[in-house]
């Protein structure tokens, strides 16, 4: 077997692990020789490439706590409560995380983005198969959305490239898609669970007979956003969205207006990395090759809650 002395092990001598088993009894496993055994590893040999992919993926995974689960339960039974007939699950779940549990202000927002959306005739968030299965949907996100990749913090950026009117006839679309590509900007555990970065490109900004009632749409919307960039906005515009801000301060906590700035579209190119920005301002759209796939399979990283 070889001796010990001292510590040290004697050349030629065989080691033991000693390995405890749950009923309390334990054995002893022979390790190699010390020749015998690897002193290094080369990394390709462990893959420590697809390894940090694999703990990264599990990390970015959603999953429920019985405390957020607790709450989604909490607020479907005070939203049934006040009439809503068709709660849909997963907007539900977003909702409340994004509220950070609170019922209240949770059951508050998903009303009041029913109250806003009931102006274009939808009085529900309907289920996931009606908005998928809308037929302008693929085209609208792939006409209307910028995709991102993450800011510095890792989070992902949502931004607005406006300068696109909405029909009349595509207003349920708009929501539909608008539902469907902010669940899925918030498809990974660090931007459902910290927030995103906001951007809207306001340099193209033009008016519409229902502008009113789409920017009542658009901001009414689940959203904790760590930051909130207006860019491109000019002077005049600047004025009427400055007197907008100082309204919603009445209504938003403080925190959440001192986190909007008014940039240039350089400056908010600037304050992501460039392959991170849209590819329209000459960034690297995040290496989003096709923005509807992108959407579905990210849409689907946001599970059911079992409600």
């Amino acid at each position: 077997m070889g001796f010990c002395r001292r510590g040290k092990v004697l050349p030629g001598a065989n080691t033991f692990n000693l390995s405890f088993r749950p009923n309390n009894q334990f054995v002893l496993v022979k390790m190699p020789p010390k020749e015998e055994m690897v002193d290094s590893v080369e990394p390709d040999a462990l893959n420590l490439t697809g390894l940090k992919s694999a703990l990264e993926k599990v990390e970015d995974t959603i999953q429920y706590t019985s405390d957020e689960l607790k709450a989604m339960r909490e607020v479907k039974q005070c939203l049934e409560k006040d009439g809503v007939t068709y709660v849909n699950a997963r907007f539900l779940a977003y909702t409340v995380i994004v509220y950070k549990c609170r019922v209240d202000e949770s059951t508050a927002k998903y009303k009041q983005f029913l109250k806003a959306t009931a102006q274009c005739g939808m009085e529900i968030v309907e289920p996931d198969e009606t908005l998928w299965n809308d037929p302008e949907v693929e085209t609208f996100l792939r006409s209307y959305y910028a995709p991102c990749g993450v800011d510095s913090e890792g989070r992902q950026i949502l931004w607005i490239t406006g300068g696109k009117n909405i029909s009349e006839e595509l207003e349920k679309t708009s929501i539909r898609a608008g539902l469907l590509y902010t669940m899925a900007v918030h498809g990974d555990s660090k931007s459902l669970r910290e927030g995103i970065t906001f951007v809207i490109d306001l340099s193209k900004r033009k008016k519409s007979k229902n502008g009113s009632k789409m920017q009542k749409i658009n901001q009414s919307y689940p959203l904790r956003p760590q930051a909130i960039y207006l860019a491109g906005a000019s002077k005049p515009m600047r004025v009427i969205i400055n007197g907008l801000i100082k309204i919603a301060s009445l209504f938003t906590k403080q925190k959440v207006i001192g986190r909007v700035k008014f940039l240039s579209i350089e400056q908010a190119m600037d304050s992501v990395s460039k392959e991170s920005g849209p590819e329209y301002l000459g960034g690297g759209g995040g290496g989003i090759d096709d923005v509807f796939e992108w959407t579905k399979m990210r849409y689907e990283s946001l599970p059911i809650p079992n409600l």
